[in-house]
């Protein structure tokens, strides 16, 4: 696994320069001219590109569409025992205070937001599906386009479906979501592994792009969220398939330097298989990664969400290098030489993977062009060795978790040694513990508990180890999905229905 440095990212300068207004906002879509719209090449690249932003919308309150788009950190940080939600009180961003508590009304923003900006986002991969095809330009190219699109269908669709459970599957760009009624969800699984196997065998390896290309979707890409999709549905040997794909095209590696991955001058680490880019903060408007501010200490210019909690941090085996380039605390040097100071956080911690350093900052400015790293081989890494382990394949799924727990210790043999063991049952939560630590504050936890089917065991054990109230109110057999946002239930005039519980 020594290869050459690509990643994933997303040209979001072909957003900013080339897209017309009409593509860029929101609904109706659908009303724009296909004469007008969708004619030469340059057409279908803008187009595309318009599919592709709604990636970006992992931001805040009123980020962009007027909202902050799928809320990773929410749904995937705070619902879990990893984060505590931060800010100035309770009913600072209440939304997400409510996630955390597991008292979710249907009006919960954050479950808004993530409805409606997934949703732009399958829309605009449906425009570039129905019109594109009939676009006189280079077939090859025309091929590509459609793969990306398809990819990025497949992705907002798992985000969907991991969220909300049954969900309306809307595969043309003259339908809404709420026209429609919920399809279950096994029916969009099977769409979303339809488009993503359509796009694996079209899409090129990342080594395959030019550097002005780079930022699409490729083939490793497809290949990892198949394997992801599979291991959602238990079905853990397409899942070790799939994972093993990628491992065996030799196109990443695990990147020696953990922390650095996640700065600035990380964002070409061979590691990185999806990753969503932003501008490097030039000009007078740039696109900004917001959620560095919301991660960052109140008394280091931040506004203080997000709070790594302390059973999260006594997870980490002693000595493990990740505890200190995950979190921060008072007192730590971070990049940069600045002392750390975590103001007001309630927990003593702050996340350490999204802190910008005074040499990454321009004009001062916090929120630096940094990006979200969604897929990347540590995390492959490790679901292929729960998947090789459900399976049988024990040598196979050892020499995976080895693998990353040996880039961790980065040659200090005195911490994280290999792990021996081979019975399944104990070998399962040896993996799942892994994964906890190494994909700590990268959105992950709540939706692995849910797909382990443990998040009611492990959310009660937090209230009552912590006496707390969070975790405490996870109704189990209702909290695994979020509530369907009465908005769009209104819209539907009832056709859309609520979950069960909510």
């Amino acid at each position: 696994m020594k290869n050459k440095l690509f990643t994933i990212v997303i040209l979001l300068s072909f957003f900013i320069t080339s897209c017309s207004d009409d593509i860029l906002d929101k609904e109706p879509l659908a009303a724009i001219s296909t004469s007008n719209a969708y004619v030469t090449a340059e057409d279908a690249v803008k187009a595309l590109t318009a599919a592709y932003y709604p990636l970006t919308g992992n931001n805040w309150c009123c980020g962009n569409y007027g909202n902050g788009g799928y809320m990773h950190w929410v749904l995937g940080n705070v619902a879990s025992d990893d984060t505590e939600k931060g800010g100035e009180s309770g009913s600072d961003q209440l939304y997400a205070q409510q996630i955390s508590l597991f008292n979710i009304p249907s009006d919960n923003d954050a479950t808004r937001f993530a409805w409606e900006n997934q949703y732009i986002g399958v829309h605009r991969a449906n425009l570039v599906l129905d019109n594109v095809s009939d676009i006189d330009m280079d077939e090859d190219l025309k091929n590509r386009i459609l793969a990306e699109a398809k990819f990025l269908r497949a992705w907002y669709y798992f985000n969907l479906v991991k969220t909300f459970g049954d969900v309306p599957l809307v595969v043309e760009a003259d339908l809404e979501s709420y026209d429609l009624t919920r399809t279950p969800k096994q029916e969009v699984y099977d769409q979303i592994i339809k488009d993503l196997v359509e796009a694996s065998q079209v899409l090129p390896e990342a080594t395959e792009y030019s550097s002005n290309d780079r930022g699409r979707a490729t083939k490793g890409a497809a290949l990892a969220y198949l394997g992801k999709v599979y291991l959602y549905l238990d079905n853990f040997t397409e899942a070790e398939e799939y994972f093993g794909q990628v491992i065996d095209s030799n196109v990443y590696s695990l990147d020696p330097d953990y922390l650095g991955m996640f700065l600035r001058e990380g964002e070409n680490s061979p590691e990185h298989i999806f990753q969503v880019q932003f501008l490097n903060d030039q000009g007078a408007e740039p696109v900004n990664n917001q959620l560095n501010t919301v991660f960052s200490s109140r008394a280091m210019n931040g506004w203080g969400f997000n709070l790594p909690t302390q059973d999260f941090v006594d997870a980490f085996e002693e000595g493990d290098p990740r505890l200190e380039q995950t979190v921060y605390k008072n007192g730590d040097v971070m990049p940069g030489g600045v002392i750390a100071d975590v103001g007001n956080s309630t927990t003593g911690y702050m996340n350490k993977k999204y802190y910008v350093p005074d040499y990454e900052r321009i004009g001062g400015s916090l929120q630096a062009g940094r990006d979200d790293i969604y897929m990347r081989l540590g995390k492959v890494l490790l679901w292929y060795a729960e998947a090789a382990n459900e399976i049988g394949k024990t040598e196979a799924a050892l020499e995976a978790l080895n693998a990353v727990r040996a880039r961790a210790r980065n040659g200090n043999a005195s911490v994280l040694p290999d792990i021996t063991v081979t019975d399944k049952d104990e070998l399962r939560k040896i993996i799942w513990h892994e994964q906890r630590v190494e994909f700590g504050q990268e959105f992950e936890r709540f939706f692995e508990l849910v797909r382990q089917d443990r998040a009611a065991e492990v959310l009660h054990a937090y209230a009552e180890e912590y006496d707390t109230s969070k975790g405490a109110g996870f109704r189990e057999g209702v909290n695994e999905i979020f509530p369907i946002p009465q908005t769009e239930i209104n819209l539907s005039d009832g056709t859309l229905t609520q979950n069960p519980g909510y």
